[in-house]
């Protein structure tokens, strides 16, 4: 089940408030050989990360929906979960998985003894949650825990310990897999930034797909990433043209993305993201608005 993205934080009784984890999403399913761990793409996650066998103590005949989290500092460390991810070799994964241990933090109950359960409300499946994690008492299986009502405090709560956000789920939903709906609203901390359009990337059907951006550090430019998400219809009809009309053979700014037509400086941008990764490009970047005047 997947969440809408949402702007602003709310307050609402009708709504469970709980930390937006900063990990990979998973499935964890126990059955007589075991627990399985995959990833939204259907990827086994085990091997990457051999210290949640902790999970097969879960009772049979569950499946839970969770997020593989590593923790750097006390919090969250996206950065760290794909260094853990990207490592190879056998050695290194064994070593990771004692000085830098992922959690599994889980929020949602699919199959309990065996039997489907996504009829249920978000507050039945929660409690039968509840009573499969608990007992088991282990410090890398975790229930993700949260407030009914008041999500802005819950929010300006993750701004101050710099979590990713909140997520607010309606208490009366049904756990619909593979849809996005209402029912979930994702509210991410963002950072907004000033950027110069490089160069853009075309769909099959030659849409605009993406933008490739750059920004002022330090009154230098620096390529900063791809930006797709947030651009609408009106906008990618609209802004085609002005870039078609711009087109250079090179970059202005150094950068090692390729399959990208490049253009003369002079559009503009506004764009919001997450954080900056230790490459210096945005992460999870959303267009917000194009800067016509300049």
């Amino acid at each position: 089940m997947l969440a809408q993205l949402g702007r602003n934080p709310f307050d609402s009784d009708d709504h469970f408030f709980e930390w937006k984890w900063d990990g990979f999403r998973a499935l964890v399913r126990r059955d007589e050989s075991g627990a399985t761990v995959r990833s939204r793409r259907d990827n086994d996650l085990r091997p990457r990360f051999p210290e949640l066998s902790i999970l097969d103590s879960l009772p049979e005949g569950v499946l839970l929906d969770g997020e593989i989290v590593a923790l750097q500092d006390g919090k969250p460390s996206f950065q760290l979960l794909l260094k853990r991810e990207r490592t190879k070799a056998a050695g290194q994964i064994d070593r990771m998985s004692k000085s830098s241990p992922v959690l599994f933090v889980a929020f949602d109950c699919l199959y309990h003894d065996g039997e489907a359960v996504m009829d249920e409300t978000l507050m039945d499946r929660r409690e039968r949650l509840r009573s499969i994690i608990e007992p088991i008492g282990h410090a890398r299986i975790l229930l993700s825990d949260g407030i009914v009502g008041r999500g802005t405090k819950l929010f300006e709560e993750s701004k101050k310990q710099d979590l990713e956000g909140i997520v607010a789920k309606r208490m009366d939903s049904v756990y619909l897999p593979g849809r996005r709906s209402d029912a979930w609203t994702k509210i991410k901390k963002s950072t907004t930034v000033y950027c110069v359009i490089m160069g853009f990337q075309v769909d099959e059907t030659g849409g605009l797909r993406s933008l490739v951006v750059a920004t002022d550090e330090g009154g230098s430019l620096r390529c900063v990433g791809r930006v797709g998400s947030g651009l609408n219809e009106v906008v990618r009809r609209t802004l085609l043209p002005e870039l078609e009309s711009r087109v250079r053979p090179e970059p202005f700014v150094a950068t090692s993305l390729e399959e990208t037509t490049w253009v003369d400086p002079g559009l503009f941008c506004i764009v919001s993201y997450v954080e900056m990764t230790e490459a210096g490009q945005m992460r999870a970047p959303v267009f917000v608005e194009w800067v016509q005047d300049g």
